[in-house]
Order: C-alpha cells, then structure tokens, then sequence
C-alpha cells in the first residue's frame, strides 16, 4: 500500500470507531473538535484531516440546539416524567422477558449522522395553508396488540414515542406529544423522507420534465452513463427494483452501505475533498447485482439517484425543489431542513427535518389525491393513483418497514386501502383515504435483541393504533 492508502485507511478506521459510537451510545462528545483532530494518524505528505467546517459540532459545544432535538429544559423534564413512570419500566421488562426485546430508554434519537454534515434550509411560503382544529380526546382509545388491551396513551407513553397527530375530514383532532417534543420543532423523518421524493418525481412528470418513467436514468443524468446505473429506468427506481447493490441491514458496520455513505461524505468534507467521496461519487461507484426489475429490494440509494435526477432537471438544489414544489404551494407552516454533503447534494433517503404539521399537510394532499386545503393542485391524482395502488409485493421486512406491497416509495398500510411513508425508528405518515384519515407517528423506537440485532421497530403496534382511532372516528361523513 502506498503511504497515502495507509493514511487513508487509518483516518476511515478512526472515523468509523467515532460514528460507532455515537450511533450506539449518542456520545456527541466523540465528534467534538478535538476528538477529530485525533483522526489524523500521524505525521505523513498526505494532507491533514481538519473540523474546520465542523460548524454544527461548534454550535453544539457552545450551547447552540441541535437540529431534530428539542431544547434541553423540555428534554429533561420530558425524561423525567418517563422514567418516573411505572408504565414504563412495566412495558420494558414485558418485552425483554416475553420477546427477547430491549428497548433503548432514551429520550433523543441517539443516530445522529446530521451532526458532522451539513443541512440545507426548504424555505416555507408567508403564509400557511390552514389546518382546523375539532379536538377529540382519542388518548383513551384501546386496540389489542400482542395479546394485550393497551390504550393509544400506552403507545406514547412506553414505546419512545415523540407525537401522535390525527387529521380527520381535514380538521386535526388529535396531537400528542412526549420526550419534550412541541408542536414547534423540526422532528428527524427517516425513510419518510422518500416518499417527499416520490411526490416530487410525480410533479416533474407532470410538468413534462420527465416523458415518461420508463426512460433510462442516465437520459436525464448523464454521469451515470458508463455506470452500474444505465438504463435502469425511473420506474424501477421508485419500485426499488433497481438491482443495483445496497445494503443498510448489515450489523457490520464496514459492510453497511448507509453507515459508509455517511463515512465517506464526512470524510471529503473535513478533507477538503481530498478523502472520501461526494453523495454523487458514491452513487457512481455502486455495483449491479442482478438485473433491473427483478426483484425487490430496498435500497436508500435510489431515492438520492432520483434527486439526483431532479437536481439537473430544475437546475437547483434538491431543497430550493422541495421549497418551490411542495413546501410552498403546500402551505407548509414552517421551513423544513435536509441533510447534505459538502457540496449541497441532499441526501434524500432520509435526513429530512419538518414538523409534525406539515407531515400532516403533506399526507393530506395525498389523501385528497394531490390538492391543499386551500382547494390548490399540487400534484395530479393519477400519479397518486399510480404510486400508492399499483403495489408490487415486497422482499422482506427491511427495519423501516414491514413487508408488503410497496408502490412508488410508499409501503402498502395498515389496511388494504391504506398506503403509508415509514422511516427508521417508527417513522410513518399514514393515509387511508376511505377513512378520511391521516396519522402521524414521530419517535425514536430502538430495540435490540439479545445477540445486539435490530429488533422490531414499532411497525406492527403503530397499525393497532392507526386502526383503532379509525374505528373511533367513524370513516368519512356522508
């Protein structure tokens, strides 16, 4: 190996060790200015490794909020109240003991890669669209999970839940909160944030941006010309059918695609460019493993090869496209962030910040197939139709979502005329528009089992939940 390999390798093994354990134990303090000075491995003709640009860690250390975290009085009196709860620690041991199930108890979403990248600002429009309010005190609402009566207060009460909002027949009637969560901050979507993707492909299509999504990718990208990525159509990128190699499941972290992506962002930051790769470079460099459409398989690489996509076509950034097409026309209340590389690429299979209300705005658009409250089209029905129908069957259960039919990076629901956006840590907007209602889950549910693997997510109990209120609130008035 030659000298700068050997450097190389050693930053990219210090960086790993850092971001190992801030996914396992949140110790911001392994990223701080002076934890990364010691990346570098010793004096060498390679270039130093610097936090130069480390501003979010800099705003951290001096007191300043981190962004998807709520403000330290409201987070600690949020904890206490939780572990103060008999509830709690009742729920804790019934899952460790009957389901070999162990629940992280924070009460902060301890998988923080934003921290050490930086975001992009989705500008909201002046004035937001409105969302009436007709409250009903659904906390009481029982549904059977595991073979247990529990109440929808129990769920957010014992499962690391942050909000629960209810919009039925357009009015919100039900919004819940815990952890120090208000109505107010910018909550971490996850893989939520693909289906934001998929809405905005779907409004490129209509505008005729896009001819038609059986065009090859590299037709609109045409640096993926030459790469694993030509000719695999748009189409089976939003199917995840793309067959090209992703792997975020793997609990070796070096095998773990996602967990790489962010190494190697973070890595040409604090470099300057001179280690690591770009959001594009990396997305260049993945292999194929099968050929295109033939089967399922989830894969956070197609969502960014999709804004990608949308970036040339509107020649803007991924978040001045989300601003201009969604958040704006919308009415979205507040701005939304992005998380990105050092060059502005969004990384747009997660990472995206909004609050609770404008999740909520936005599953209402798709349950009144494509227009605001205000009556305003945003995107065309047919599209919907297209996205959140015609599912194909999923391969497995991925750990943001359970298996099921999937469409357009939205997962089939918690009934058969139901579609859902589901995130990592039991992440959803869901929509059954037959009901006339829309709910949205925020948390940060982390289990383990006892070997250290990921365990269920939320997923199954979040659909009781959903299906009670339903039942409650009675379906769409006549």
């Amino acid at each position: 190996m030659s000298d700068n390999n050997n450097r190389y390798a050693a930053v990219r093994r210090a960086w790993m060790a850092r971001i190992s354990a801030l996914l396992s134990v949140g110790v911001l303090a392994a990223l701080s200015p002076t934890a990364l000075a010691a990346a570098d491995p010793g004096p060498s003709p390679s270039p130093k490794v610097t936090a130069d640009s480390a501003e979010t860690l800099l705003s951290a250390a001096q007191g300043g909020q981190l962004l998807g975290v709520p403000p330290l009085r409201d987070l600690v009196a949020g904890a206490g109240a939780k572990f103060a709860s008999p509830e709690y620690w009742n729920n804790w041991v019934y899952e460790a003991l009957q389901h070999n199930k162990y629940l992280l108890p924070d009460s902060v979403d301890p998988v923080k890669p934003d921290v050490f990248l930086p975001h992009a600002q989705i500008d909201a429009g002046p004035t937001a669209s409105p969302l009436l309010s007709a409250f009903v005190d659904l906390r009481d609402v029982t549904y059977q999970y595991d073979g247990r009566t529990k109440k929808l207060a129990d769920f957010l009460n014992d499962d690391e839940t942050d909000s629960i909002t209810f919009v039925h027949n357009g009015k919100l009637v039900g919004q819940y909160f815990a952890n120090g969560w208000r109505q107010s901050e910018q909550h971490q979507a996850w893989s939520v944030t693909k289906s934001f993707v998929s809405a905005a492909v779907g409004i490129a299509l209509d505008q005729g941006r896009i001819a038609s999504l059986d065009d090859p990718i590299n037709t609109y990208v045409p640096e993926l010309a030459g790469t694993a990525w030509q000719g695999t159509t748009i189409r089976n990128i939003l199917e995840m059918r793309s067959g090209i190699k992703w792997d975020e499941e793997a609990q070796q972290l070096q095998d773990n695609s996602q967990f790489m992506e962010w190494i190697d962002m973070s890595l040409y930051q604090y470099s300057n460019g001179r280690l690591g790769k770009t959001r594009n470079q990396y997305l260049r460099s993945l292999p194929r493993v099968e050929p295109q459409g033939a089967h399922f398989s989830y894969d956070s690489a197609n969502p960014q090869v999709l804004a990608w996509m949308l970036e040339k076509l509107y020649h803007q950034s991924f978040a001045q496209i989300l601003s201009d097409q969604l958040w704006k026309p919308l009415g979205m209340e507040a701005p939304a962030f992005i998380m990105t590389d050092s060059t502005g690429a969004a990384v747009a299979s997660e990472e995206l910040f909004a609050r609770p209300n404008d999740m909520a705005r936005f599953g209402e658009m798709m349950r009144n197939d494509g227009v605001n409250s205000q009556g305003r089209r945003i995107l065309s029905a047919a599209y919907i139709r297209e996205a959140t129908t015609d599912m194909k069957q999923g391969a497995k259960d991925t750990g943001d979502a359970p298996s099921g039919g999937y469409g357009y990076q939205w997962w089939q629901g918690p009934t058969p005329d139901s579609f859902q956006a589901n995130g990592f840590q039991g992440n959803y907007i869901t929509v059954q528009p037959s009901q006339c209602l829309t709910g949205v889950r925020l948390g940060h549910t982390i289990a383990f089992d006892s070997t250290g693997t990921f365990a269920d997510q939320a997923n199954p109990e979040w659909s009781a939940v959903f299906r009670a209120v339903a039942a409650r609130l009675g379906g769409c008035p006549h």
